[in-house]
């Protein structure tokens, strides 16, 4: 599991209403939350290849009326030394799911999309990827 501090979306995170930020452990642990549920919010940095981070790439694009049909039958496979790096913050009762995709471009992971939230059903449909 990723340090929630060390995602390059942490700022859109922290800025996004649908979060809270809680410090915890003497202020040595963040806690991300979901406001509206309370649910505890994970995040995850993963590599992926580039027929994976192709594929994900177009469903982060995708409008919410064709979630089901993109995500079907993909499942995200980790790749050591994947041309993508997703970054993804979930929460524990799948309600809330942001994501940001990275692809190594000029010798440096650079976003090539903005970060993505889902809530609800859609987010519920999109962790299936997972």
């Amino acid at each position: 599991m990723a340090n929630i501090k060390s995602l390059q979306m942490w700022n859109d995170i922290c800025a996004d209403a649908r979060v809270y930020i809680s410090k915890s452990w003497f202020g040595l642990k963040t806690v991300a939350k979901c406001a509206s549920t309370g649910s505890v919010i994970e995040p995850k940095k993963m590599q992926l290849d580039q027929q994976d981070g192709d594929r994900l790439q177009r469903i982060l694009r995708t409008s919410s009326e064709n979630l089901t049909q993109a995500v079907e039958n993909f499942h995200l496979k980790e790749s050591y030394n994947g041309r993508y790096i997703l970054e993804s913050c979930v929460s524990k009762d799948g309600m809330y799911v942001a994501m940001l995709l990275l692809q190594f471009k000029n010798f440096d992971y650079e976003p090539v999309t903005d970060v993505v939230v889902y809530e609800g059903e859609n987010a519920k449909i999109i962790s299936q990827i997972f």
